[in-house]
């Protein structure tokens, strides 16, 4: 079990703190030049630990907690997971030891750039964790977009396969890319990119140079016809259910159905108003005394438009700076890795750390301030 912490330094800089048990091969490969993608390792003040750069990243589970992913999102995030694992072994990184968990991979908004933490004490199969990764896939992606399910579904299920690898994942993944071009032009930006990514991947074993025959092809399109037209009916709720293996349904989130992905520009945060307010925690703003309902949780505050439910424009505040979360009768606060900080009543969050609020409490995003009530009509009587 990992038993990870963090540490925020003055300079802004924010590190992961992972236990640490002997001097490895892998550490030392990362210190001396870590190939793309991978976490930068620095030096630790205390010998007992592993001590990674996530400055201005954040977690893919953090990302999507509540917005679904749509099919470039997961071919992204998926094609780059792939090409650092095989950049990996060229410096005879193990695979067992990338940590693949869903709050471990970090990503840089809103380019997807994926980083991986590789830590040499790991040791979980290439298998074990691909198969968490698509379990929380299953649970995030947009159920209303053709494409996605149609990627996450045929990835999941080769991942079953008894000989299953990162190469085999890759050509499924490369299959569906091609299969879900859909005009010429299309085609002729993935070819490219297939060209190089067929190189790399096969040039170590006995598949370099081969390509799909023409057959092979029409059978890839014909099962992909298949797919989309199955799911077409699992977004019908009542055959939804019965037609998913029982596996995949576990894992299926009622949210994903809910609510579609926005694009990044969407304007999808609203100014929320006082008149008919009901009972529910709000924030008021000390710099123009706005109201700010707090009616779901979590409840993002940042930067980001498209991914945020209250909107601070201000290049001081980080796209995703913090997060209200509700347990019971309780509410509590919690930095998301922000650059300029998250305090309550001048205290400054560490990364990650819940606060419990109390009436009153002085919020700062950066240097947006507001006041956090827990009940409305309380604090007009």
């Amino acid at each position: 079990m990992l038993r990870e912490r963090y540490q925020k330094e003055s300079n802004g800089k924010t590190y992961l703190l992972l236990n640490k048990s002997k001097e490895s091969y892998g550490e030392r490969m990362i210190r001396e030049g870590a190939p793309a993608g991978i976490l930068p390792l620095v030096k630790s003040e205390q010998e007992g630990n592993y001590k990674y750069d996530i400055t201005g990243r954040r977690t893919l589970a953090m990302t999507f907690e509540r917005v679904p992913m749509n099919a470039e999102q997961v071919r992204k995030v998926l094609q780059e997971i792939l090409d650092i694992l095989e950049r990996g072994r060229e410096y005879l990184l193990l695979e067992e030891n990338f940590i693949l968990q869903p709050e471990y991979i970090y990503l840089r908004i809103p380019e997807y750039e994926v980083t991986l933490c590789y830590y040499p004490e790991y040791g979980i199969s290439f298998r074990e964790q691909m198969g968490k990764l698509f379990e929380m896939l299953l649970n995030r992606v947009d159920y209303r977009e053709e494409k996605a399910i149609s990627l996450v579904y045929a990835l999941y299920m080769q991942l079953q396969e008894p000989d299953v690898t990162l190469e085999r994942i890759r050509e499924k993944l490369w299959q569906q890319m091609r299969g879900q071009a859909e005009t010429a032009e299309e085609k002729s930006d993935l070819s490219d990119v297939l060209e190089i990514s067929d190189r790399i991947a096969y040039r170590k074993t006995e598949l370099s140079g081969k390509r799909m025959t023409e057959n092979k092809k029409k059978q890839l399109s014909g099962i992909i016809k298949k797919k989309i037209n199955l799911w077409e009916r699992l977004k019908k709720e009542t055959g939804f259910r019965e037609a998913l293996p029982e596996k995949v349904i576990s894992t299926v989130s009622a949210s994903c159905v809910a609510e579609a992905a926005p694009e990044w520009d969407a304007q999808y945060t609203r100014v929320l108003s006082v008149k008919g307010a009901k009972s529910c925690p709000q924030l008021i703003s000390k710099e123009n005394g706005e109201p700010v309902l707090l009616e779901k949780f979590p409840f993002y505050v940042g930067s980001l438009s498209g991914y945020m439910d209250y909107l601070i424009e201000k290049d001081t505040v980080s796209r995703f700076h913090a997060k209200f979360i509700k347990r019971e009768n309780a509410f509590f606060l919690e930095d998301l890795n922000s650059t300029n900080g998250t305090r309550v009543n001048g205290e400054l969050l560490n990364v990650q750390e819940q606060r419990r609020l109390s009436e009153g409490d002085c919020i700062a995003f950066a240097d947006a301030e507001y006041s956090f009530y827990s009940d409305f009509n309380n604090r007009l009587e």
